[in-house]
């Protein structure tokens, strides 16, 4: 249990308040290390009415969604573009020709990685759609590239496993699907492993070299089929 310290408050004058608010802006900042594969396209403006990204993925009035959460959820349903705004609010949307996450113009004061990121402003990120190491060969138009995330051996994250090793992205698709599973994974020295939903149980993980002879000890590349 915290122990709580009462202190006597002395009013702040005029002048300390404006310099406190004045050092809060500056350190809000625009940070990039919270997105795990995804490109950061700046701080905008947003609307209640008329929302910049018009798909609210975990629902109206969701809070406290890490950034981390709202990529891998926008990326899973296929969507290219994500927003972080509010007290943890997600929103997804589409790159098209008018950009329509800048409908209402840049801002100023967006904190992209703190638990307020602003009020009526948000940050807007740009998915890295293609898998690491995968290039041309990677997987189907059908399928989105989800993320890399750590595995255990004692606990998959991804329960079903497609006998054997060498399985290509390609290969692994197929075979899940040809299962009727929705995600599908490919570890190691191409381990294939298939599920409905808990991909991310594990958390994030680094280094995947998801179309290579071995995508890493540990951590596996994480496709969405939307067939």
């Amino acid at each position: 249990m915290k122990t709580i310290t009462t202190l006597l408050l002395l009013p702040l004058t005029t002048a300390q308040l404006r310099k406190d608010e004045t050092s809060n802006d500056m350190n809000r900042s625009l940070q990039q290390e919270c997105a795990v594969r995804s490109t950061q396209l700046g701080c905008y403006n947003d609307k209640n009415s008329d929302r910049a990204l018009p798909i609210e993925i975990f629902g109206p009035k969701s809070r406290n969604i890490l950034p981390s959460e709202c990529e891998a959820a926008c990326a899973s349903a296929g969507y290219d573009l994500w927003g972080r705004q509010f007290k943890g609010q997600c929103f997804c949307g589409e790159m098209d020709a008018t950009y329509g996450f800048g409908k209402h113009g840049t801002a100023s004061g967006c904190d992209c990685c703190g638990d307020n990121v602003g009020s009526n402003i948000f940050c807007a990120y740009a998915l890295d759609t293609t898998a690491p190491g995968c290039g041309d060969s990677g997987v189907s138009a059908s399928s989105t590239y989800v993320g890399c995330y750590a595995n255990k051996n004692l606990a998959r994250a991804l329960p079903v496993e497609v006998p054997g090793k060498g399985w290509s992205a390609q290969e692994c698709e197929a075979a899940c699907e040809e299962r009727g599973y929705e995600y599908f994974a490919r570890e190691w020295k191409g381990q294939c492993f298939c599920g409905t939903d808990g991909y991310d149980v594990h958390g994030l993980a680094d280094g995947c070299d998801c179309c290579g002879e071995n995508v890493g000890g540990n951590m596996m590349c994480v496709w969405h089929s939307l067939s």
